[in-house]
């Protein structure tokens, strides 16, 4: 599993700038879901600190959750990411 330059807080720095909320997975072990209720969308990470480094399919995941909702497309989700943090 490859890891990405980006990291679990920047992650979620866009995920929360484009109206996802987050709370505590229910699961064992526990993670964290991502809710976007306009639109439906939901999101479900791994908790991991919020420095370490996010693995690709984390970051694609989302991407393609933003995608399939509405919420914003590929690049600019791609750019918003390289701002964050």
């Amino acid at each position: 599993m490859s890891k990405t330059s980006f990291t679990y807080g920047q992650l979620e720095q866009v995920l929360r700038a484009y109206g996802f909320t987050c709370r505590p997975g229910e699961n064992n072990p526990p993670g964290r879901i991502y809710e976007h209720k306009k639109t439906g969308a939901i999101i479900r990470l791994p908790s991991y600190p919020e420095t370490d480094q996010a693995y690709e399919h984390h970051v694609l995941a989302a991407r393609i959750e933003l995608e399939n909702f509405g919420i914003a497309d590929g690049k600019t989700f791609d750019a918003k990411l390289q701002k964050a943090g």
